[in-house]
């Protein structure tokens, strides 16, 4: 059954799917658009959910694979009840979909025969487009971008970035540097490197490619402090390397896409706020930053949490703030929460404050309740720390800014676990008007805070 659907998935158009998950832009066939859209996206999405249930046990993988094939069989029978011969054709490429979703048969698909005519046409009035020596610079970068990921060497990854990207590429090491964590990709093997996208344009500085990478590594999640092992992934994995053309001969990497980013889940207004804001903007960050402290992350699991939708950028150049959706167990129907998250240069101990609620029958486990000297502030929230004197240190809490979440019209409980504070809602979903009041209450506490 593997080799039958992964022989469909090679009928689709590959470049296609490099501009969907994020590669570089122009270049590209239309054919086949609707029954992609309408076929392949959907069960590949599901697909991709699934493919997380797969890594937990084999129990789980095998619960997955059933669930995807009955899914994909019974969207099949759907469309073609609707659409009859049409909706069958739409549901055949929903087959490819779904095991690309759960195999990464994505990345076993062939470079089109209309890009690779693209590709010598480009390179007869231009030798940088030669595709070998172009497929060679962006194996080279891949491998050497892994090396310096592992080792957290943002200045080597500055030669062959773009600047943006190396920003947003140093964000995302500093978070890891805060959290005490390495992400070590060892005996890493590329299976496959195909250019599925490129931009040949009249200005050359406008010129890209996007490389499909299939590789496979021991992924080590590691406790720096501790060395500890968090969490290891062996499976294969594919990205999207967008390079863009940087002077007559050079190429600079540009950006990096997953294959387990959902099309229909990147969010274009948030990508534009966080770049309002000089923020940078990842539909999916799946579970590299989920901590492993605190009430917030009891119920995460490394290989089924998820973050997307993530923004980081740093307050005044210099504390680190990320806002973010997170959801505990995806495939098991858990919401999604909305979070701020900021490290301030200050510890406070483990702290919890919610409103009251009748849903609330206990306390919260390894922590005091504390009354504070604020009579309607103590009837209308509840406060929960493991010190008496983190709490009254803690200088959010204080009557202007709780009048100001109170005002909100959504509940938003904070936790502090020493130097982070989250302030996080369950009640709203992830539009660009409920970031810019998360990130406003973050502009708030900082205001409050005395750091």
């Amino acid at each position: 059954m593997d080799h039958l659907f992964s022989q469909l998935a090679s009928l689709i158009p590959f470049e296609f799917f490099g501009r969907a998950g994020g590669g570089g832009s122009g270049g590209g066939g239309g054919e086949g658009g609707i029954e992609i859209v309408l076929g392949y996206l959907p069960m590949h999405f599901v697909g991709a959910l699934l493919a997380k249930m797969r890594k937990v046990n084999l129990g789980l993988s095998i619960l997955a694979q059933i669930l995807g094939w009955l899914v994909a069989i019974g969207y099949f029978i759907l469309l073609t009840s609707i659409l009859r011969w049409y909706g069958g054709t739409i549901g055949a490429i929903g087959f490819a979909g779904m095991g690309a979703g759960l195999y990464g048969w994505f990345g076993k698909v062939k470079q089109s025969k209309f890009l690779k005519n693209k590709l010598k046409k480009a390179a007869v009035s231009d030798g940088v487009w030669d595709e070998a020596s172009l497929s060679e610079y962006a194996k080279k970068t891949f491998m050497r971008y892994q090396s310096d990921w592992s080792s957290l060497n943002t200045d080597s990854m500055k030669e062959y970035m773009t600047p943006d990207y190396h920003y947003h590429a140093s964000l995302l090491v500093y978070i890891l540097q805060t959290m005490k964590r390495k992400n070590l990709m060892n005996n890493v093997v590329i299976t496959s490197a195909t250019i599925i996208d490129i931009t040949d344009h009249e200005d050359n500085s406008q010129d890209t490619f996007t490389v499909g990478f299939t590789a496979r590594a021991n992924d080590q999640l590691v406790d720096a402090a501790t060395n500890e092992t968090i969490f290891t992934d062996n499976a294969n994995f594919t990205e999207y390397w967008t390079f863009h053309r940087n002077g007559a001969k050079s190429w600079l990497l540009a950006g990096i896409s997953q294959s387990t980013e959902d099309p229909y889940n990147r969010n274009t207004a948030l990508a534009q706020f966080a770049a309002s804001q000089g923020y940078r903007y990842s539909p999916d960050m799946g579970w590299l930053f989920i901590p492993r402290q605190g009430q917030l992350f009891g119920e995460a699991k490394f290989g089924t949490s998820d973050i997307n939708n993530h923004v980081v950028g740093l307050y005044k150049g210099q504390m680190l703030v990320q806002i973010y959706t997170y959801n505990a167990n995806p495939s098991g129907g858990s919401k999604n929460r909305v979070i701020a998250q900021v490290n301030v240069p200050r510890q406070y101990g483990n702290i919890i404050v919610r409103r009251k609620s009748r849903l609330n029958l206990f306390g919260i486990k390894n922590l005091q309740k504390i009354e504070t000297e604020w009579t309607q502030f103590n009837d209308k929230y509840e406060v929960y720390a493991s010190s008496y004197e983190g709490a009254t240190s803690f200088e959010l809490l204080n009557p202007t800014y709780m009048e100001q979440l109170e005002a909100l019209g959504f509940t938003v409980t904070i936790e502090v676990v020493d130097n982070v504070i989250y302030l996080y809602t369950d009640e709203r979903g992830s539009s660009v008007e409920t970031y810019q009041t998360m990130l406003d209450l973050v502009n708030k506490a900082f205001n409050e805070l005395r750091l």
